[in-house]
């Protein structure tokens, strides 16, 4: 079985995960997930989800990074990344009969596509999976609200040294490719490009960071962990 059905949950942390979600799952249920889900790779920058669509599908990100985009008034606006073994925007599957939300592909990424009626089946059968999956979706909730609200409160170099820490924290190394145009960035953040670039360039002249096209390395973290918290 895929790994992400196999390896032991751990419910004591805070947040529960997408797969200690799955993992509360029956053997038999595994199984089902397991004949019944179809698994699509995605190159980076390729649509994984469109606004509009049909929510036929529980998406689950078995490997890669995802970005989510809120489009409205004609204005897109990226609310998070999504990393491996994550739903990908599981609060709104259930909403509505359309997604409300566009997913791409920043790195090469695997998906699984589960089918509706199956995840349905799971919840409606399996107590102990609908109660995780309830604490998951709340938990995924609470934190992107105070992702959005936190960034929403920061000059450009706050949110900027925000965003640099976030892909420290996700990359685990304080050097890393950015996997993220200027322009992508600037959504995310809600400024536009040229404030992206010239801050940048202001973090590289400051010897917080160094920047060479989308290849980041974080010098000073100290210094960047302060302008976070205080920019």
């Amino acid at each position: 079985m895929p790994n992400f059905i196999t390896q032991k949950g751990n419910l004591n942390n805070k947040i529960v995960h997408a797969k200690d979600c799955l993992n509360l799952l029956t053997d038999d249920e595994k199984q089902e997930l397991v004949n019944n889900k179809t698994d699509i790779y995605f190159e980076p920058g390729e649509h994984i989800v469109k606004k509009g669509i049909l929510a036929n599908n529980v998406l689950y990100l078995t490997k890669g990074l995802v970005k989510l985009d809120i489009i409205n008034e004609s204005k897109q606006t990226t609310v998070t990344i999504l990393q491996s073994h994550s739903f990908i925007g599981i609060v709104c599957c259930f909403a509505f009969r359309k997604l409300d939300f566009t997913a791409t592909a920043l790195t090469k990424a695997q998906v699984s596509f589960i089918g509706m009626d199956i995840f349905e089946g799971f919840i409606k059968n399996n107590g102990d999976f609908a109660l995780s999956l309830i604490k998951h979706m709340s938990g995924m909730s609470n934190q992107l609200l105070h992702r959005l609200t936190s960034l929403s409160q920061k000059n450009i170099d706050g949110a900027l040294a925000y965003v640099l820490l976030d892909f420290r924290s996700i990359f685990n190394a304080d050097a890393f490719e950015l996997p993220m145009s200027r322009v992508e960035l600037a959504n995310m953040l809600d400024y536009s490009k040229e404030s992206v670039i010239n801050t940048l360039s202001k973090f590289n002249k400051e010897g917080i960071i160094t920047v060479d096209d989308r290849k980041i390395k974080i010098l000073d973290r100290n210094n960047l962990e302060q302008i976070c918290k205080l920019g």
